[in-house]
């Protein structure tokens, strides 16, 4: 089978999404399966079983070439997985009641003001601190994939993605569940279920 990239000009990415238990074992394991079917999709073979172990960074296999990165991220048994020709941050988060009680002290944690306070004004400050959250998530792992990672999740400021030659983000969210994912590429060709579409932001949309 053809790559879902192969008539785009690069940088490509492919999205794809499951479900499994709500154990990390079980949801680690789908995420590589998708992971190997959306390998299958660009003509390589990565058994599961060959995929990198859970907790040893971003998922990687013999079978894949250099220049093809790939990301996973679950939570609350949903999972995503994501190959890129280009490297990536991916994270998905999932509303929580508790997350809504202690919100203030949760923004508190967030390292810049105008983000701190455009949450706290937003007409629903939760929904916008998961997209401050995930967007921290995410650039954090695209950050640590350089070899210099951040010291903490907190240490990424999510100013630079607003700068002329920063990275570059892109968000799906609904009522309860907010991906974003972050990458070093002005324009990205996404290929996803129509349901799980990221769309790109801008400095006025980041949160």
């Amino acid at each position: 089978m053809s790559s879902p990239c192969a008539d785009e000009a690069p940088p490509c990415l492919a999205l794809r999404e499951g479900w499994a238990s709500r154990d990390g074992a079980s949801q680690s394991r789908r995420g590589r399966e998708l992971l190997s079917e959306l390998a299958a999709e660009h003509g390589l073979n990565c058994p599961v079983a060959g995929w990198s172990p859970r907790g040893a960074g971003p998922p990687r296999h013999p079978g894949m070439p250099p220049g093809l990165h790939a990301s996973l991220s679950h939570r609350d048994g949903r999972v995503v997985a994501a190959l890129a020709d280009c490297p990536l941050g991916l994270d998905l988060e999932h509303a929580r009641p508790r997350h809504r009680r202690g919100l203030a002290a949760r923004v508190d944690y967030l390292p810049e003001a105008w983000i701190r306070r455009r949450i706290l004004e937003a007409e629903a400050p939760l929904t916008a601190f998961y997209r401050a959250w995930t967007l921290h998530e995410a650039l954090f792992k695209l950050e640590s994939l350089s070899g210099r990672p951040p010291a903490t999740l907190f240490a990424t400021r999510l100013e630079t993605l607003t700068a002329a030659k920063g990275p570059r983000a892109w968000r799906w969210q609904d009522n309860a569940w907010t991906l974003s994912l972050c990458a070093y590429a002005p324009e990205l060709r996404i290929v996803a279920p129509p349901a799980l579409m990221p769309a790109p932001l801008t400095p006025a949309s980041l949160v």
